[in-house]
């Protein structure tokens, strides 16, 4: 009634108030003082005994009337207990609409420990994976999902792209895995059926593959009778640039079909299980090779192209694949820079891992576009692209191609100061 501070005034004031008048009466002074002090301890220490038993009862037992000081402290616990049973109460109806919640999504979910064993998991991961409360709680979920390319994935802690791989529970599905770290309780793995858009994009693969390997055999034929009317002459005057317009075309449609075959090739089939050793000085070589081709094609003539001190250091892989990936980017960077660029070729280590590097200082790409410049057709200049005869796939076929190698694509970019090239090998395709 009188908090902390007033029943302590209060009390204090009772105190030396019976301290005077039993002396004043008694005239024995000590004697009242000591006999008053030693009552109001004996008084405090029985009032906080009642107060110890209250605090042993269980929660929600009613209070023992303690009458001063204490029954102030022992209402403020009360006050407290109820204020959090009261947020105690509150979470954990948040946490059961949030499980609610989470069990009517399409998507399993399950969280994990910094062990990798299975804590929780929803509705929907109960029938995608098959989990189990009596046997699969804190279990590994490598005993659920028996697969290296799973181990391979967490081992790497690269968890910006997801992975799919076939059910663990039923034959011919395919599950999406997204995992995501949660600072100090684990991770939470998102797992997604997937079939559909496999064979739908299986499906589209195995179309522009029939397609294209159809539309080759005609296109040449195409090509061969365009040459030989030029080269016989059999037309004159207006009638020769109609056919050379015609024959122009003919062939960017042949690099087209030729690009759209690779990419599916590179799409459906394994990698080479007996990958050969490559020296890549013979890649750069070669790479630069083809690079002077281009200049003279697209009339680059004072374009530059130098190479950094190439170590004796080889790749393992295929041949025919890697030295098309380079080539392709060494050609990009001839056809879109400018007449007079520097382009540079370069292999460095990084850590254990090899880094081939393909450095201009052309136009260089916007920042929007850097996250799709390696989807299929994606351009950032259409206009530009025609003129150079690109067909919008080279850097797709760059990007499987290092994928069938273990590594990646990686780019940076400033508009107007150029751009670079990263061809990152992993530690176990580099020999030295």
């Amino acid at each position: 009634m009188y908090g902390y501070f007033g029943t302590t005034i209060i009390q204090s004031l009772l105190l030396f108030a019976g301290i005077i008048t039993a002396g004043e009466l008694t005239g024995f002074w000590m004697e009242s003082a000591l006999g008053f002090i030693s009552l109001a301890l004996g008084i405090s220490v029985w009032r906080r005994n009642q107060m110890y038993r209250w605090l042993e009862k269980r929660p929600g037992q009613p209070m023992t009337q303690v009458p001063g000081l204490w029954l102030d402290m022992t209402r403020r616990i009360q006050k407290r207990e109820a204020e959090l049973s009261a947020e105690r109460d509150a979470t954990h109806r948040l946490l059961a609409n949030l499980h609610q919640s989470l069990a009517s999504l399409d998507a399993g979910l399950v969280h994990l420990t910094n062990e990798w064993r299975i804590n929780w998991w929803n509705k929907p991961a109960t029938q995608l994976l098959g989990l189990r409360e009596a046997f699969d709680k804190d279990a590994s979920v490598f005993n659920l999902v028996r697969t290296p390319e799973l181990f391979d994935y967490v081992e790497a802690q690269q968890f910006e792209l997801p992975i799919t791989l076939p059910s663990p529970i039923t034959s011919g599905t395919m599950l999406e895995y997204t995992v995501c770290s949660i600072e100090h309780t684990g991770y939470l793995m998102v797992v997604r059926d997937v079939t559909r858009f496999t064979r739908l994009e299986r499906m589209r693969s195995d179309f522009i593959a029939n397609v294209s390997h159809e539309l080759k055999t005609p296109l040449t034929v195409i090509t061969g009778y365009l040459e030989t009317i030029l080269d016989n002459q059999l037309v004159s005057d207006g009638g020769v640039r109609a056919v050379e317009q015609a024959f122009k075309q003919a062939d960017r449609m042949n690099s087209l079909i030729k690009d759209l075959l690779m990419l599916s090739q590179l799409e459906t089939t394994e990698p080479d299980s007996d990958p050969q050793k490559i020296r890549i000085q013979d890649l750069v070589e070669n790479a630069i090779q083809d690079a002077q081709e281009v200049k003279k094609a697209v009339n680059k003539v004072d374009t530059q192209i130098s190479t950094g001190v190439i170590p004796r250091i080889s790749v393992l892989g295929d041949w025919n694949e890697l030295s098309s990936a380079l080539t392709n980017l060494t050609g990009n960077a001839v056809r879109y820079s400018h007449d007079g660029a520097d382009i540079e070729i370069d292999f460095k280590m990084r850590g254990d891992d090899g880094v081939l590097t393909i450095r201009d200082n052309g136009p260089g790409i916007p920042p929007e576009h850097l996250p799709r410049i390696t989807e299929r057709f994606y351009r950032v200049d259409n206009s530009h692209s025609r003129e150079t005869g690109g067909t919008g796939l080279g850097l797709a076929i760059v990007k499987h191609i290092l994928y069938r190698h273990g590594g990646t694509l990686e780019v940076t970019s400033k508009v107007a100061q150029g751009s670079e090239f990263r061809m990152v090998f992993p530690a176990d395709r580099i020999e030295s």
